[in-house]
């Protein structure tokens, strides 16, 4: 079989090949783990990403959606937007919509000025603050 001994090249005229530099045998190898150890990344299909954010305005909110729709949980502070009733009362009702009504997710309020967006799967528990959490259980 032709090519078995190494990588299958894909020739593309528009490149030359002067320019790429082409990988010989024993060449470090980056492990990108070690060089970013806590990238934002879940280990296993088990595993969440979490995510902290502080929504100043309206523009910030297609970055919100995009993360619980990729799986992942958002902690929101949204203080700056109390203030503005009708912006707020606007972020609340297109995060409602699109999580809760359109991906199966929900959101839970924590405290008076955070929001927690958890993506569908996921379950928000009330009550747990008076719960003691052991290492071992």
């Amino acid at each position: 079989m032709e090519g078995a001994d190494g990588p299958k090249w894909l020739q593309v005229p528009s490149i030359d090949q002067d320019e790429i530099p082409a990988p010989e045998p024993g060449q470090t190898y980056h492990d990108l783990g070690s060089l970013y150890p806590d990238a934002p990344v879940p280990q296993s299909k088990y595993e969440l990403v979490i995510r902290r954010a502080v929504l100043h305005d309206l523009s910030g909110m297609e970055r919100l959606l995009n993360w619980v729709s990729e799986g992942e949980m958002a902690i929101v502070e949204f203080r700056s937007l109390l203030d503005r009733e009708l912006e707020f009362e606007t972020t609340v009702e297109k995060l409602s919509s699109f999580i809760e009504g359109d991906m199966g997710g929900s959101l839970v309020q924590l405290g008076e000025n955070r929001i927690l967006l958890l993506p569908p799967g996921v379950i928000g528990v009330a009550g747990l603050e008076s719960e003691t959490f052991h290492q071992g259980a």
